[in-house]
């Protein structure tokens, strides 16, 4: 049984078992988790006895500081599991060869999976703490893509760097036309994703050959996905997956 944990900048997601068969759940993080805070994650998550069944961890991470964490969990309960396998993309057929850069593991990720499930050409929506778009082309090329402020994260900007907007969170009622100030954000935190994607999608279409799939994952998709008027196809564990195929 091998162990994927995503290190998310919002939250950990960890699953046990296969990519035909796992179980998931995610923790939030704070800049005071710790190693006995995710050891009861994991305990209350998957059952104590998870420790002596692992044989193996897969680690993706965006926040490399909190990597630690997880290898003293690890050794202090399970002493004979192997070290922590990072990602290895020369396992995947997605060639990334043609980005610049330093790319971060989701995004990698992510394409890798969503090209297996639905074949190249592909373009991934992610819609987590940031909002980022990838584009892989006919040819499994990592062409790359652009990166956005989150839903959450561009309306905590706002009310942080304006002295009159407020804190919002509540995302029960989106309405196009907001009539108060609350609203209005999460109209424009909303639908104006929604809006933006949509864009994204249309030209990205017209760049790549071959009507690529599109594939929409991360934490904030079911905020947005109701207002995106364009097909695609929703992948929520779409990281999770990936790991699996390349561990």
């Amino acid at each position: 049984m091998i162990l994927c944990v995503d290190i998310g900048n919002t939250t950990i997601r960890c699953a046990v078992g296969s990519v035909e068969n796992y179980t998931q759940a995610l923790m939030l993080t704070q800049d005071a988790v710790s190693t006995d805070s995710f050891t009861l994650f994991m305990d209350n998550s998957f059952g104590p006895e998870i420790w002596g069944e692992l044989r193996g961890c897969v680690l993706s991470s965006v926040v490399p500081q909190k990597n630690e964490i997880i290898a003293q969990s690890l050794s202090k309960k399970n002493s004979a599991l192997p070290p922590i396998s990072h990602i290895d993309l020369t396992k995947s057929s997605v060639d990334f060869s043609q980005y610049n850069g330093l790319l971060g593991n989701d995004r990698a990720i992510s394409c890798v999976a969503a090209a297996a499930k639905h074949k190249a050409p592909v373009i991934v929506i992610d819609l987590g703490t940031a909002t980022t778009i990838n584009a892989v082309d006919a040819s499994n090329v990592f062409l790359g893509g652009a990166i956005t402020a989150g839903v959450q994260t561009g309306l905590t900007a706002l009310n942080s760097l304006t002295a009159q907007l407020p804190a919002v969170d509540d995302f029960t009622k989106v309405s196009l036309i907001g009539n108060d100030t609350p609203s209005c954000l999460v109209s424009g935190a909303v639908i104006g994703t929604a809006c933006m994607l949509e864009g994204y999608v249309s030209r990205i279409k017209k760049e790549i050959s071959g009507n690529p799939t599109v594939v929409i994952t991360g934490g904030n998709a079911p905020k947005v996905m109701p207002f995106c008027n364009f097909g695609f196809i929703y992948e929520p564990s779409l990281l999770l997956e990936g790991m699996f195929l390349l561990s």
